[in-house]
């Protein structure tokens, strides 16, 4: 049995706590924040669970997030909608409304699909072929596109306009940066382990229903929570982690699983500890991006589809530059879950929780998200009318308020290092680091996956490389 720090509950860290407890291990968590789970977590608001941030899960209880809480005796009840969101796909000033099929496997819904993009006749069967070959990836395939960007690996089977603008939106809502950015291998993966699944849910409850659920299972088995109380040092002597230190005084641990992000962790253990090479290689990775949410709660439903995914007319090449080269574009790319409609009964009868997310800069304190949320009011209202008239109130969320929950100073990162060539794969941070019993956990180590899928799988690992290298 070995003595455990983990610092940071998120989905990553609560997962491995909770596992490693489970183990045998003596496990202690210690959280800067004073709630858990990081930007999978939740408040209160009237009486009903309201999300922190934006989420749905396309991997539910089918994927790692369940199996985790299987594995420590709890349950998380995911919710499924057939169809999984309604989509507004505005083209040359109209807009085109379809279901999107919880199941994309069928070649009938395939080719609905293709149809209701407008995907050109003559350009079909390239079309075809890119979806088929992205529900039917082999691993080897996967990993031989790592390096390629996904806008590349697109064109190789189409260009036409509207599977180019699809995809680029897809994208977007799962790794928070452009096609032109991705790794075509990621996307596969992800895309292939989500149709095939054919799980996309949301968990009864609130998204913070996920790390509750860990935590009853970590305390369940001895493991313990600390709110309130980040570590503000990883110490280390001779090449081995002996504990951290926190604002409460100094915690012996034989092991450490820094949920930190790879960023603080370097901070928190110094360059002395991991070394100039490994910091270099720190200072070198980049993030994902970020958006704008705002939070409606409404005194009746307006919205009748469980979510909401809405691609702007625009093209797919540029859809997403403004946030580099600024200014605020005409069209948003929308998700909006309804949380009324994904979890019924969470939110009191009659009313309406609608969450509307957008991309944008990650940069806290940018006014560049302020007009953003400003145009994506506006759109909400055009797209939906009479919503405007039935707000109670509204909340909304900057990159600051995701700083606020990870730790991260200067960029408020949705899902941590970026999802590019180089950063995926075998470029992907290791869990291992320089120190000995020193493991990095979550999104930026380890795992391939979406969002907090990738932290539980990452979860997964950590904790099986932790029970191997330290057995109980």
């Amino acid at each position: 049995m070995a003595k455990v720090a983990v610092i940071g509950s998120g989905v990553g860290g609560l997962g491995c706590a909770a596992l490693l407890a489970k183990s045998g291990h003596e496990v202690t968590v210690f959280e800067r924040n004073g709630f858990i789970g990081g930007r999978c977590s939740s408040s209160e608001r009237d009486g009903m669970p309201l999300d922190n941030f934006a989420h749905i899960f396309p991997l539910g209880a089918k994927g790692p997030l369940g199996r985790i809480a299987e594995a420590v005796g709890e349950r998380i009840e995911f919710v499924r909608h057939d169809p999984a969101a309604l989509v507004f796909d505005s083209r040359r000033g109209k807009l085109n409304l379809w279901p999107e099929p919880l199941d994309m496997r069928p070649l009938a819904a395939q080719a609905r699909v293709a149809r209701n993009l407008g995907v050109r006749p003559g350009k079909a069967v390239g079309a075809a072929r890119l979806f088929r070959k992205l529900l039917k990836a082999s691993d080897a395939f996967v990993e031989a596109n790592d390096d390629k960007t996904l806008e590349a690996w697109v064109s190789e089977y189409t260009d036409d306009p509207a599977v180019h603008r699809f995809i680029n939106v897809f994208c977007y809502m799962m790794f928070t940066i452009s096609y032109r950015r991705a790794s075509a291998g990621e996307f596969i993966y992800c895309f292939r382990e989500m149709s095939n699944a054919a799980d996309i849910s949301y968990p009864r409850g609130s998204a913070g229903a996920i790390p509750a659920a860990y935590r009853r299972g970590l305390e369940k088995h001895g493991g313990r929570v600390f709110l309130n109380d980040g570590v503000k040092r990883i110490l280390c002597r001779e090449g081995r982690v002996v504990g951290v230190a926190t604002a409460r005084g100094e915690a012996e641990a034989e092991v450490v699983v820094s949920n930190a992000g790879i960023d603080l962790t370097l901070e928190l253990a110094g360059v002395e500890n991991l070394g100039e090479e490994y910091a270099a290689a720190v200072g070198r990775l980049q993030y994902s991006g970020s958006g704008a949410v705002a939070k409606y709660y409404l005194s009746r439903r307006v919205v009748e589809a469980p979510a909401v995914i809405y691609i702007p007319d625009a093209d797919a090449r540029g859809m997403f530059s403004f946030i580099e080269e600024g200014g605020t574009p005409q069209d948003l790319m929308m998700m909006v879950p309804v949380v009324d409609v994904l979890d019924p009964g969470s939110v009191p009868e009659g009313r309406s929780l609608v969450i509307a997310a957008t991309p944008g800069v990650a940069e806290p304190g940018s006014e560049a998200t302020d007009r953003l949320l400003e145009a994506l009011e506006r759109q909400l209202f055009r797209v939906f009318p009479g919503m405007e008239r039935e707000v109670i109130w509204k909340q909304v969320v900057r990159p600051e308020h995701i700083c606020r929950a990870t730790g991260r100073k200067r960029v408020g990162d949705s899902v941590g290092i970026a999802q590019i060539p180089g950063q995926v794969g075998r470029g992907k941070p290791s869990p291992l680091t320089p120190v000995e019993g020193l493991y990095l956990v979550g999104m930026d180590a380890g795992a391939r996956g979406i969002g907090t899928w990738q932290a539980a799988a990452s979860a997964e690992r950590v904790a099986e490389l932790v029970n191997r290298r330290h057995p109980v």
